[in-house]
């Protein structure tokens, strides 16, 4: 059971990218807030700078001048202060966390906070599966809405949440096989831009990835079919896809083919997305003709487009989705965090 008599815990948030500025300001929106931000690791110690940021977001819009800032910190309007650091070992003995939420991306804070004690830190929730955190002791994957059940007795230290397409993905199969049973499959993402790639061709990690994101389809392989395959080994080496990234500044759309055993048609499946046990919350169905500028600020993991629902030969299920691979995915990292509040 998730239970404790303290109101807050303390967290330290790492990297102010993408994902780790809305997730800071999904935590400080909250009526109720148990998480309470003490402090942020960024290798630019720019309190302004980062204020500013925060305020405002080309996608998302401007907040109120909720943020304001000192010399080494940032103000929360009607809340506290967070103290900025270039470095996390740093940042953990001045703030003393309960939680670590590190969305950098970065193997030397991993490591960091991998070898930290518990007596300084409790928990770490990772917005990245990296090697080595796969690798650690103590660490386990949650895909909320689907394995939440497995963290009710024990938490791990370490926690990954498993990158924004497979929190689509999963949801998807995990729900699909609540009715049918899936032989193999494939998978398709069309894919948002994000801040790894460059606006115009420099050389990066690979020939694709060197051209310019904003004028070009690239392709790209999905690297995290361990994740998928671990929530459904019977799939392991039956199930492949691969993301196009596009020059759109938000949300995704994932288009899967699926086999199955059973005899089905479309409603069968419509039928089967009514009844899932994983929370509207989590995976909805919209079956209005939707485009991707309609979800830009839509929490769901993922959301099935119901005009793309098809099936073939009574066997094969097409089924499409979208998913705000920035701001779902955030929310589910605040999710998570909230109901580590709870029992730490």
């Amino acid at each position: 059971m998730w239970f404790s008599l303290r109101f807050k815990v303390k967290v330290l948030l790492v990297g102010l990218g993408r994902i780790g500025k809305l997730v800071a300001r999904k935590m400080v929106a909250q009526d109720e807030p148990r998480l309470d931000w003490v402090g942020a690791v960024e290798q630019t110690q720019d309190p302004e700078l980062f204020s500013y940021l925060l305020n405002h977001d080309s996608t998302y819009g401007s907040l109120d001048s909720k943020f304001g800032y000192t010399l080494d910190s940032f103000v929360i309007k009607g809340q506290s202060d967070v103290l900025l650091f270039d470095d996390v070992a740093i940042a953990i003995n001045e703030t003393t966390p309960d939680l670590v939420i590190d969305c950098s991306g970065s193997q030397l804070s991993a490591e960091t906070l991998l070898n930290s004690q518990p007596g300084q830190t409790k928990h770490h929730l990772f917005a990245q599966a990296l090697e080595t955190v796969k690798r650690a002791n103590d660490t386990r994957v949650w895909v909320y809405g689907v394995n939440d059940s497995d963290f009710h007795n024990k938490l791990p230290r370490n926690i990954i949440n498993p990158g924004c397409l497979n929190n689509c993905l999963i949801p998807l199969i995990s729900c699909l096989t609540e009715k049918f049973t899936i032989t193999k499959g494939t998978f398709v993402s069309v894919h948002s831009v994000t801040n790894t790639q460059p606006s115009l061709d420099r050389a990066q990690r690979s020939p694709r990835w060197s051209r310019a994101s904003g004028s070009n389809l690239i392709p790209a392989p999905h690297d995290s079919m361990g994740l998928v395959n671990k929530f459904f080994p019977e799939l392991e080496g039956r199930l492949i896809g691969r993301t196009v990234r596009a020059p759109v500044t938000h949300t995704s759309y994932v288009t899967c083919s699926f086999e199955v055993d059973n005899r089905l048609d479309e409603s069968a499946v419509m039928d089967c997305l009514a009844s899932t046990r994983i929370a509207s919350t989590v995976l909805g169905v919209d079956n209005e003709p939707l485009v991707s500028s309609d979800y830009v600020n839509d929490p769901r993991s993922c959301v099935i487009d119901g005009t793309s629902v098809r099936v073939l030969d009574g066997s094969t299920i097409f089924i499409s989705a979208w998913y705000n691979n920035e701001y779902a995915f955030a929310s589910r990292m605040v999710d998570i965090a909230n109901i580590l509040s709870r029992a730490i």
